[in-house]
């Protein structure tokens, strides 16, 4: 028990200056070279909160363990709107004008499609892998060509930002990973099956990284940067780490093992969009929704494990 507490305190205080030291370096970049903060949080943050998620995921791959690929990224998704936006709104009400993200958050409800229809076809394989990756550089060209506005800023040092963006996310890597490790040989003890792990304790264990990392964002009062490193974790998480996976090697899993969390990744997903569409923000009372789902996504998957 000793090894895990350690593990557990190590990792959340590298996750904490991990965080702080990404928020801080995406701040100087979008300063720098005048790029909107929503686009650095979309991707330059959501890519580096996102690696947890892609490592433990290849990781699984090469051994077999289909369960916890799908479950982690479905997992993921979930934790990132209902536990980390939903927190985050009710600590402070996040504003952020539908109209400068619209495209991106049409291109959320596309992309979070792709695996319900994936996984109901069993049609997980090398060629839906690259099509996946296919579909995040097309993301990339558009986000590249897209008219964000710029955000008023103000002057910020440019010294030492690559060094800081390398200690931020490595920070956020080892710090979910130390914390994963411990949570997943305490499940693997009482016999909880990979697909729950996947989809609770491995989840959240790699969403950490989003969860310091909006958290700071929030002190920071960047609201862009907290919702974007959600939408672009989202969209990681789906074409990046399911694609990379996918060609990795092939992946089956029963689809009506898992209908019930597939519901709940597109109903967040819905009710995320909606807010921003409706009330350009997330309120507090939005953001209670969005934790109270999840508690009862939670409590219904450990649930049906004991009693089944």
């Amino acid at each position: 028990m000793f090894p895990e507490l350690v593990q557990f305190v190590a990792g959340g205080l590298l996750l904490f200056f991990g965080a702080e030291y990404l928020i801080e370096s995406s701040k100087s970049i979008a300063e720098k070279f005048s790029i909107p903060k929503i686009v650095v949080g979309i991707t330059l943050v959501a890519f580096g909160t996102s690696l947890p998620e892609l490592i433990v995921s290849i990781m699984a791959t090469l051994r077999g363990e289909s369960g916890i690929v799908v479950g982690n990224v479905i997992g993921s998704n979930i934790a990132n709107i209902g536990l980390i936006l939903g927190i985050g709104s009710i600590i402070s009400p996040l504003c952020y004008s539908f109209s400068k993200l619209k495209g991106d958050l049409y291109f959320l409800l596309f992309i979070t499609m792709l695996p319900i229809l994936s996984i109901q076809l069993d049609y997980m394989n090398f060629y839906t892998g690259l099509g996946y990756i296919g579909i995040l550089f097309l993301y990339c060209y558009y986000l590249i060509n897209s008219d964000h506005e710029v955000d008023v800023i103000d002057e910020g040092t440019s010294q030492n930002i690559a060094m800081f963006v390398i200690i931020g996310i490595s920070g956020l890597g080892f710090g979910s990973h130390f914390f994963v490790e411990g949570a997943v040989g305490l499940a693997e003890i009482f016999g909880i099956p990979p697909i729950i792990i996947g989809m609770t304790i491995v989840a959240i264990g790699t969403s950490l990284p989003e969860l310091a990392t909006t958290l700071v964002a929030i002190k920071k009062n960047e609201a862009s940067l907290a919702i974007g490193n959600i939408i672009g974790s989202n969209i990681m998480n789906i074409v990046a780490v399911l694609g990379i996976s996918f060609i990795i090697k092939d992946i089956s899993i029963t689809s009506i093992t898992i209908n019930a969390q597939l519901f709940v990744m597109g109903l967040l997903t819905m009710i995320l969009f909606a807010a921003l569409y409706f009330r350009n923000k997330l309120s507090r009372e939005i953001g209670i929704i969005l934790l109270g789902i999840y508690v009862v996504f939670i409590f219904l998957n450990f649930n049906s494990l004991w009693i089944g």
